[in-house]
């Protein structure tokens, strides 16, 4: 988990299709990587809950009828019900009460500390940096979870790989008005996938999805708050 400083980030600035707002956001951790295959095993093998759905994309290969070689990979076919459950559940068994980022959280560690740059790194990108433009393969068109080169904070796939599901509900515009006014159809996707051009991979660049949307697309990491 590594501590991310608080402070006021400019959220969905340069977003044409977004207004932006500058929340005060209070320290707190975030995990290093994504969640992975190996790490969701062990709480569908301790909890019950029940393994990733195939989606329509790996319908041939069958993630997880053959985990061998993709344990280190994130995991995917994944609902934002099932990330709150594994995270619930991590938290009871370790006693500290992790969660999901927020997006405010999610967009603040994604830029490293670094202000006004388009990636977590600053204004370029590459296919070493981080993983995207790719055609589905199977298993194996994902990469390992530690994949491409960390932001200043040490955070590894924040652009690429798969998308991170986030706690809030999707709000299309900052404009002061309360969540609970919003119709709660979608929640916040943010990072881009191993499928996207690096137009999807900015820090700012917010996806939506259904809570209950299970894909090859999309994995999660989780937060701590800062002194939990």
């Amino acid at each position: 988990m590594a501590p991310i400083p608080g402070g006021e980030c400019p959220i969905g600035a340069g977003v044409s299709h977004e207004g932006a707002h500058k929340p005060k956001i209070d320290a707190f951790r975030i995990a290093t990587f994504p969640v992975t295959n190996a790490e969701y095993q062990r709480f569908v093998e301790a909890s019950g809950h029940p393994a990733p759905k195939t989606s329509s994309f790996d319908s041939r290969h069958r993630l997880w009828d053959q985990l061998a070689g993709i344990q280190r990979q994130p995991v995917v076919n994944v609902s934002w019900h099932d990330a709150v459950a594994y995270c619930a559940w991590l938290a009871k068994s370790s006693g500290k009460p992790y969660r999901l980022p927020s997006e405010e959280e999610w967009e603040l560690a994604a830029r490293g500390g670094l202000k006004g740059k388009k990636y977590p790194w600053g204004d370029s990108i590459d296919k070493s940096m981080a993983w995207y433009g790719q055609k589905w393969k199977g298993p194996l068109t994902l990469r390992e979870a530690g994949y491409g080169k960390p932001n200043d904070y040490g955070l590894y796939g924040m652009a690429g790989n798969v998308w991170q599901w986030t706690a809030d509900w999707f709000v299309p515009e900052f404009n002061g008005r309360p969540v609970e006014e919003e119709s709660r159809l979608y929640r916040v996707l943010r990072g881009g996938s191993w499928s996207n051009d690096e137009n999807f991979l900015t820090v700012n660049y917010r996806n939506f999805n259904p809570p209950d949307t299970r894909d090859v697309f999309t994995g999660f990491r989780v937060a701590l708050t800062e002194g939990k």
